[in-house]
């Protein structure tokens, strides 16, 4: 590897908040914290797109804080990030665009929906798998 390499590498565990544990082994870190090592080895290649399929499943409050705060300032360097999520959670306020799909079609496409039934409650966070007819959200921060 070459020092760039090393710098981008660097760069990006700091992005995700995990420079205190640069030197532990993946398999001593919680889940929010292994989800943000992966979040940072994709940070580390400086894409200019970032796609991303349920970043914040299952993933404690305060790592998907800091995962919202890492993807705001790569939407503010330039990066395009696109979500698939369940639920908007932390990542709605940055979301400028929601293509909701249902059974495969587009029902919406626009600024991101309110959230309804049992989602819009208070507390609902949950990695079950949800019904089939349930509507898929893809998110885009550009």
């Amino acid at each position: 590897t070459t020092r760039a390499d090393r710098a981008a590498v660097e760069r990006a565990i700091e992005l995700v908040g995990l420079a205190d544990r640069a030197k532990d082994s993946v398999s001593a870190l919680s889940g929010g914290q292994h989800q943000r090592v992966l979040i940072a080895r994709a940070l580390a290649s400086e894409p200019e797109l970032l796609i991303m399929d349920e970043p914040m499943a299952g993933v404690d409050l305060a790592s998907q804080e800091i995962l919202a705060a890492t993807l705001r300032e790569q939407v503010a360097g330039g990066t395009s990030v696109l979500l698939v999520l369940h639920e908007l959670g932390p990542l709605e306020p940055l979301i400028d665009r929601a293509v909701v799909l249902r059974d495969g079609c587009v029902v919406h496409d626009g600024p991101p929906p309110e959230a309804l039934g049992q989602h819009a409650l208070p507390g609902h966070d949950h990695v079950h798998p949800h019904a089939a007819g349930e509507p898929l959200r893809t998110g885009l921060l550009s």
